[in-house]
């Protein structure tokens, strides 16, 4: 276990690394595209935008989920503000497995994705993320944005628990194979730069690249679920990147 978290630990570190060597390539860019032009009268443009749009974030699907996106855009300027609500809903349907248990055979069917240690046999969770994001130079549609997120998740395993009984007038302790229960809430912030293609239509596609940190509470007994910033008990620097599509309302 030690291993892994020193693997995961030096990939975070490449990823930190990664990510801010993009982030100042595209601000040098955007700085020289802005003194370039010469025009910062963002309403100039603002006609060009929905005054709301509406996204999915369909990369989530990987991890059990999906996300969307509710943006409003604050008055004519750069200013816009979003919130992302998250669920997640998964069964256990990718192995069936078989286990003996007092000449007893069990089976059950868990999720065990390759980015994931610890499989699982159900999820059910939600997040909300909210963030306010500004477009540094309107024309071309580059944005910065930050905010804050949250989520619970209720993930079932199948796993051993502790039981009492008693036999002869003694108490005994012995251990069942059984769903357990672990929940984890996780708490973070998102910063992030983002590039939305430019259209007269009510089509939106947008992409995003940045960093994170998020904070996991969980039952210390049970399976954390946080061999990488990609599982759901991860506490840590997270890399940040993804694709929003939808429509925009006038």
């Amino acid at each position: 276990m030690k291993i892994n978290k020193l693997i995961g630990f030096f990939n975070i570190r490449r990823l930190f690394f990664l990510t801010m060597c993009l982030v100042f390539s595209m601000m040098t860019m955007l700085i020289h595209a802005q003194q370039s032009s010469g025009d910062t009268n963002y309403s100039r443009y603002a006609g060009s935008q929905k005054k709301y749009t509406f996204t999915v974030q369909p990369l989530y699907l990987l991890s059990g989920g999906l996300k969307f996106d509710f943006e409003m855009r604050l008055g004519n300027g750069p200013g816009w503000l979003q919130f992302s609500p998250s669920v997640y809903y998964r069964d256990g349907n990718m192995n069936n497995n078989e286990y003996i248990y007092y000449g007893q055979t069990l089976h059950y069917t868990d999720w065990h994705p390759y980015w994931i240690h610890e499989p699982f046999s159900k999820l059910r969770g939600a997040g909300l993320d909210v963030n306010y994001k500004r477009f540094i130079n309107v024309r071309r549609d580059f944005y910065t944005a930050a905010g804050l997120t949250y989520a619970h998740y209720n993930i079932k395993y199948w796993g051993f628990d502790g039981y009492e009984f008693i036999e002869d007038g003694l108490p005994y302790y012995g251990y069942k194979l059984g769903n357990q229960t672990q929940s984890i809430n996780r708490l973070g912030a998102n910063w992030y730069f983002g590039f939305r293609i430019p259209t007269r239509n009510a089509f939106v596609l947008d992409m995003f690249w940045g960093l994170g940190y998020r904070h996991s509470f969980s039952e210390r007994d049970k399976p954390q679920y946080d061999d990488n910033f990609l599982t759901y008990g991860w506490t840590g620097f997270s890399f940040l990147a993804g694709m929003k599509i939808g429509f925009g309302i006038k």
